[in-house]
């Protein structure tokens, strides 16, 4: 009798707002693009800001159309990741830019400064 051993991987979906943007694709295009955006910015890309912003562009096309939102969020979260990897190659035009979802400056996608540092500039202010 042989050994017969199996490799298995699968994804399991979230729940929340995690589950409401987040497929495989998504994820794997989430981190191709924040690995980019850490290089280049040396700044973390914040995937709540992500996902608040699609959820608002995700809202206006459920006006629009009257399709489901989890739907809409997954589409918004892909292209909102889009105009970020075209910004951050130099592509698109400095706006990222999904109606009511409006940024001026991709930096303002990234995390927020956290821990002692961010504290103390925080005491100061």
């Amino acid at each position: 009798m042989a050994k017969v051993s199996l490799n298995v991987s699968y994804w399991k979906q979230s729940t929340g707002l995690t589950g409401q943007n987040l497929n495989e694709d998504n994820q794997r295009k989430y981190a191709r693009i924040a690995t980019k955006f850490e290089k280049r910015t040396g700044m973390r890309l914040s995937k709540m800001r992500l996902y608040h912003g699609s959820r608002i562009a995700a809202r206006q096309v459920k006006e629009e159309v009257g399709s489901r939102i989890m739907s809409n969020s997954k589409t918004t979260f892909d292209a909102l990741l889009t105009a970020v990897d075209q910004r951050l190659n130099g592509k698109n035009n400095p706006q990222v830019d999904l109606g009511v979802f409006n940024v001026s400056s991709i930096l303002e996608l990234a995390c927020k400064p956290t821990g002692a540092l961010a504290h103390r500039k925080r005491q100061a202010s």
